[in-house]
């Protein structure tokens, strides 16, 4: 009680000073053992929040991923089956050659229609053929464009066109020419498939969202 009265004598200014400090000294004590507790909690909720919120960031980037690995092995599917349409399997490659020699023979005199060595390539092999023909400019014009149009894949290289040494009537050239006609191996198709559902696999980022 004393001490209290040595306030009240003390100037004005300097008692509210004073009760100000006694005023932070109450509100801190009753921040601290009263209220600490519910701004932790808050403090954790807060940074729960925050985490929930990269997390799902990180499973919106993950889905997006897998969506546009769905896209893309859509698209390898198509142009495989595309290319697949174009590219026989070796059974089919002598239907293929018939095809090929029964065109020719009708626009051109056929020589010489003689298959030779495979070539293999990574994915496809090719069934080069040696080709001789007679006839005239148009019908081997035509041939040549049937060919580049032909519902399989095919190739002419090595082609030498000589006027035809007895001219007669629709026999005014010869030609010789190599004609490949590619086909894949039941083995190179069984890996192109392999190949084609890697990338139905999940990615990585994936594997942590939630």
């Amino acid at each position: 009680m004393g001490r209290f009265k040595k306030i009240l004598c003390v100037p004005w200014y300097k008692q509210l000073v004073i009760f100000s400090l006694v005023a932070l000294l109450i509100y801190g004590a009753f921040r601290y053992f009263v209220t600490q507790s519910t701004w932790d909690e808050a403090e954790n909720l807060r940074a729960q929040a925050e985490q929930l919120r990269r997390e799902n960031a990180l499973a919106q980037i993950a889905s997006q991923r897998i969506n546009e690995f769905r896209a893309a092995y859509a698209r390898a599917e198509a142009d495989y089956a595309d290319l697949k349409a174009l590219l026989p399997e070796q059974r089919e490659l002598t239907n293929v050659l018939d095809g090929l020699l029964r065109n020719a023979r009708g626009r051109l005199i056929v020589r010489r229609f003689t298959p030779k060595d495979d070539i293999n390539q990574d994915f496809y092999s090719g069934k080069p053929i040696e080709v001789e023909v007679s006839g005239s400019y148009n019908n081997l014009g035509n041939f040549f464009a049937d060919m580049a149009t032909y519902h399989r894949i095919v190739s002419i290289t090595d082609f030498r066109i000589m006027s035809a040494p007895e001219q007669a009537s629709g026999r005014t050239i010869d030609a010789q020419f190599l004609l490949t006609a590619y086909y894949v191996s039941p083995e190179r198709l069984q890996q192109a498939v392999s190949i084609q559902k890697q990338p139905n696999q999940t990615p990585p980022a994936a594997a942590g969202a939630r």
